[in-house]
């Protein structure tokens, strides 16, 4: 449900801007406050309060709940003073260059799985409208303390991208690392095309069959985990299920695919520390000479594409 609905854990709620879609310039009463939400997926309240996931994709919400308590400056990334803030920004900006043929500069956006504001924070600072759907509580805290000031129009849906109601009609949905952590990824995609306009844009990313797995940030065991079919599954910490480019396009099927192109995430991925530091220009040249290597092309870390709802 709303923001509307919102209220601050200790003390006083805040009051909200006219809305609902709320001005972000005017949520600056809400920065560093703790609130709760009515949720739209009733299994949600539970994981974020540290019980136990029913579902095997929802043991990505486990290990998430599980991080903010041991780590959050790291899952915080949207904080400039971030150890991981430069890396995030540099592979938005990487995912901006390849969508820049299609991406308008206006438009009401939906953004499914939106954490805590990556792609949120982008629009808003275009002075669009955003409704941000996000499974994690503690993520959508702090979209809103990053959203904080900013010139656009926000409002919130607590629960997964699968129970997402009628809401639209939007102009482009953001579906970005995030139907690789989903129970059903065709799901998703349904309600974001029932939620878009006819003609409507989505721009999204996976992971990849091989490079995630040789990743730096991998738990160990999880080769043994993934055992080379389906999803990898290790309980109480992740889910994740990786595609080919013939899955992403069967997953596309229905939509109009303008852009399907793999990413090898040079910031994040297997060749990470082979890479060094790297600035956009030079992330650039690394992704098209790997893409373009007859065998570490095949290494891609992740699929990142552009559908068109029919």
């Amino acid at each position: 449900m709303s923001l509307r609905y919102a209220r601050v854990n200790d003390g006083e709620t805040p009051t909200l801007p006219p809305g609902p879609p709320y001005e972000a310039r005017g949520l600056s009463p809400w920065v560093g406050r703790s609130f709760t939400l009515p949720c739209g997926d009733p299994r949600l309240p539970t994981i974020c309060a540290g019980g136990p996931a029913p579902t095997p994709a929802l043991e990505n919400l486990v290990g998430l709940t599980r991080a903010w308590a041991e780590h959050p400056e790291w899952l915080s990334f949207m904080d400039p003073d971030a150890p991981n803030h430069e890396a995030k920004t540099l592979e938005r900006a990487l995912y901006l260059h390849r969508w820049a043929p299609w991406l308008p500069t206006k438009g009401r956006a939906l953004d499914l799985g939106a954490g805590v504001g990556r792609f949120t924070s982008l629009w808003l600072d275009r002075g669009e409208e955003v409704l941000a759907v996000e499974a994690d509580a503690r993520s959508l805290e702090r979209l809103v303390w990053g959203a904080a000031g900013r010139p656009g129009r926000l409002d919130l849906r607590w629960t997964t991208a699968e129970r997402l109601g009628d809401e639209g009609p939007f102009d482009l949905c953001f579906a970005v690392e995030l139907l690789n952590y989903v129970e059903d990824p065709a799901a998703c995609l349904a309600r974001a095309a029932a939620n878009l306009r006819p003609g409507g844009l989505l721009f999204g990313a996976v992971e990849a069959e091989l490079g995630w797995l040789m990743a730096p940030d991998v738990a160990p065991g999880s080769l043994g985990a993934w055992g080379g079919d389906g999803p990898l599954l290790v309980p109480g910490d992740r889910f994740v299920r990786t595609f080919s480019e013939t899955q992403v396009r069967e997953l596309l099927s229905g939509w109009t695919p303008l852009l399907i192109t793999p990413s090898h995430y040079v910031l994040s991925g297997p060749f990470e520390q082979a890479a060094g530091p790297l600035d956009l220009d030079k992330l650039i040249a690394w992704e098209d000479r790997l893409a373009a290597h007859p065998t570490l092309g095949a290494l891609n870390r992740a699929w990142t594409f552009v559908a068109r709802r029919p």
